[in-house]
């Protein structure tokens, strides 16, 4: 179903920039497009039936017949509105506790299923409960996600507006078939997932948040460690919630709402000049606004006073005053108290003050990037034609930068070229002095630059400890140095105030691959005989190995992400399955349902074995994948024997089988990659171990052949 070209999906303006709403029902009927085509009589007329109702945030929208309430439409003019799911009896009922921490609305939602915008409608004629995907029955409300501003509209006389002015019933009904396209392109993709996220971490008001491209993320936890750097201690977290190769962090978003702000008694937190969230210095620790979000950005910690230095001369007045031959029996000194450290609230605010921002700035790869959710979630799509970006999974499946290319590598990119260019006529001179010096590239540019009669002179020979050998020796352990420089940097602090994390990366990826072949040329191919070349075949070898390690943890670190999830999506596709034979089971008998319980019970055995993985090593990690094989092997002998026993359809027993055999199998692989991605912290210290010893190696290297060879 589409809607004609050029309607908008969303209106063009943010709920931001409609201000304040009065409270005159003909300025609310202005403000709508459906009805801006009303003369100032029919306006007037209709406004004298409908009134603005306002809800604050988080609170449930009367439905129709509940007590006194009578069918109405409501058109949104400020805020947002969710229809969602919610466990049976778990519906909020009346305003929340203010001195008591409340989880809001959306997060006690089971899933969120409809979002309404600015210029949307709805009614609040709607179903009391209904049958959710898992096949389990859920309480069905509206709610407010932010404080809304609304015009309602009796059912009654919206039915007669409805039949007596065609130019509105037209904009209403254009108007619901947009509605009705937009939702139903939340069925398609995911995109249900990606709608039930964004509206219960709060996204719709966020102004900015930080996210991580697992794809590109190497775990090296530099970002951290550079917001500690900057502000003392870390403002952000890393693990957030995550979907697909998106993980966001726990930090402040700037929300437009903030709730941080109203139950501040002291100001000590609020909006400055930018609108960036500020906690002053007159924080009292009070622990409020931590308790206010709900977004766990904001966390309480203890800052103790430097003790002030000792005042001399009250000292020496003390000791002339003391009367001597008086002691103090021992136990009975007096003790010093300690001063009590001063709690306060500690929050990111996106460096306000600074040029740059820590954590963006110290990421090597680019992975932590700041963006408006509207546009991570693809909100910004305005046009109906444009509707297909709506809450589009492909930033979430194949990679934000895979998707839009925002972010350029032009830098690493030029630099990998430049080295390869280097590399390769350095080969092609490697190969002509060795077969066919009439090849050689050099006797030409050295006519070029000196002319034809110093050209003529050269003599290309080539050994490892003169001329042009030694030269590649020297530009390929050059690069080396670079290249493990990197590594140095984060550990040596002085070193990280030169050059951005991202440049050293580059260096250490382009040089790091350049640099083993030029000295591989260098030791002409003799890399074997370790006997008579102990040191020479040993370093080459060590370089090869750094190499290696960082080739397959690179690969590692970036399709890891992608296979998980992958997995993830898939996992998530056959418990949809699973879940319609349990149904299916389900209507044949009135016996317990043992697919049920069986599924439930996989779901505990999952979590204890998540948290009794957490430390493991690499020998428990190999006898991990052996018992867990046998484990899985078990299990489905288990359930084709025992747990289907049960079930006397032959056709839904072997469906059953072959979807919890092709379940567990997906579980195994899941584990298998949480354990490589924590084993990817051991193989990134031994790529830095023979880092270490490589480079000891090339100084020693060096330091011999100058002696015995000279410059």
């Amino acid at each position: 179903m589409s809607a004609p070209p050029g309607h908008q999906l969303r209106p063009v303006e943010t709920p931001a920039s409609y201000g304040d709403v009065s409270d005159d029902p003909v300025a609310g009927l202005r403000r709508l497009p459906m009805f801006r085509g009303l003369t100032d009589g029919e306006a007037a007329q209709i406004g004298k039936v409908a009134k603005i109702v306002r809800i604050p945030q988080d609170r449930i929208v009367p439905r129709a017949g509940e007590g006194d309430e009578a069918p109405c439409y409501y058109f949104l003019l400020k805020g947002q509105v969710a229809f969602a799911e919610f466990t049976q009896g778990t519906v909020p009922k009346g305003p929340p506790n203010p001195k008591k921490r409340v989880t809001p609305t959306m997060q006690i939602a089971k899933r969120v299923v409809t979002l309404f915008d600015v210029g949307d409608f709805y009614t609040n004629e709607h179903v009391e409960y209904a049958r959710g995907g898992d096949g389990q029955k859920y309480d069905m409300a509206l709610f407010t996600c932010v404080h809304v501003a609304m015009l309602q509209l009796p059912k009654a006389e919206m039915d007669r507006i409805l039949k007596n002015l065609p130019k509105v019933k037209e904009a209403v009904e254009i108007q619901a078939e947009e509605s009705y396209y937009r939702q139903t392109l939340l069925k398609l993709d995911d995109r249900a997932d990606l709608l039930d996220l964004y509206v219960k971490q709060g996204f719709e008001y966020a102004k900015a948040i930080k996210i991580i491209q697992t794809d590109k993320c190497i775990d090296c936890d530099e970002c951290v460690k550079g917001c500690e750097d900057r502000h003392g201690i870390s403002r952000i977290e890393r693990f957030g919630p995550r979907t697909g190769l998106i993980q966001f962090t726990l930090n402040c978003r700037t929300c437009s709402d903030a709730r941080c702000i109203d139950v501040c008694n002291f100001d000590a937190i609020g909006y400055d000049k930018d609108s960036e969230v500020i906690v002053y210095d007159n924080c009292v620790g009070c622990t409020k606004c931590a308790k206010a979000c709900p977004h766990e950005a904001i966390k309480m910690v203890d800052i103790k006073d430097e003790a002030p230095a000792p005042d001399l001369v009250q000292l020496v007045k003390r000791s002339k005053d003391d009367k001597p031959g008086t002691m103090i029996a021992k136990g009975e000194e007096a003790v010093e108290k300690k001063k009590k450290a001063k709690r306060i609230a500690n929050k990111c605010d996106h460096c306000f003050g600074y040029a740059d921002m820590a954590c963006i700035t110290a990421c090597p790869t680019g992975a932590i990037i700041q963006i408006d959710p509207r546009a991570l979630f693809r909100r910004d799509g305005g046009l109906i034609d444009r509707a297909d970006r709506y809450f589009e999974p492909e930033p979430f499946n194949l990679g934000y930068a895979q998707t839009t290319r925002v972010q350029g590598v032009w830098g690493m990119q030029i630099l990998f070229v430049l080295s390869t260019i280097g590399v390769l006529a350095c080969a092609w001179e490697f190969v002509a002095r060795k077969l066919e010096p009439s090849w050689s590239i050099w006797r030409p540019l050295v006519g070029l630059v000196s002319g034809p009669q110093v050209a003529a002179t050269l003599l290309l020979n080539y050994t490892p400890v003169t001329g042009f050998g030694r030269w590649m020796g020297y530009l390929g352990g050059g690069m080396m140095v670079l290249s493990a420089l990197y590594t140095l940097r984060l550990h040596v602090p002085g070193l990280r105030k030169i050059g951005s994390s991202k440049t050293w990366f580059d260096f250490h990826v382009v040089f790091g691959l350049a640099g083993p072949v030029l000295s591989l040329l260098h030791t002409d191919l003799h890399i074997w005989n370790i006997m008579e070349r102990t040191l020479v075949v040993s370093l080459w070898w060590a370089t090869f190995l750094i190499v290696v390690t960082g080739l397959v943890g690179r690969f590692l670190y970036t399709a890891i992400p992608k296979m998980e999830a992958n997995t993830e999506r898939e996992k998530k596709k056959l418990d949809e399955g699973i879940q319609a034979v349990a149904d299916q089971w389900a209507s044949m008998t009135m016996s317990a349902n043992v697919l049920s319980q069986f599924l439930k019970a996989q779901e505990k055995t999952k979590q204890r074995e998540e948290r009794n993985n957490q430390e493991m090593g690499g020998a428990q990690f190999l006898w991990f994948l052996f018992t867990s094989e046998i484990e899985r092997v078990s299990a489905e002998f288990a359930l084709r024997f025992k747990t289907m026993g049960q079930m006397r359809n032959a056709k839904l027993r072997r469906t059953t089988i072959k979807l919890m055999s092709r379940r567990s199998v997906i579980e195994r692989r899941q584990q298998f990659y949480g354990l490589t991605k924590r084993m990817l912290a051991q193989w990134r210290g031994l790529h830095i171990g023979v880092s270490i010893v490589m480079f000891v190696m090339l100084v020693a290297h060096v330091a011999i052949s100058v002696y015995a060879v000279g410059w």
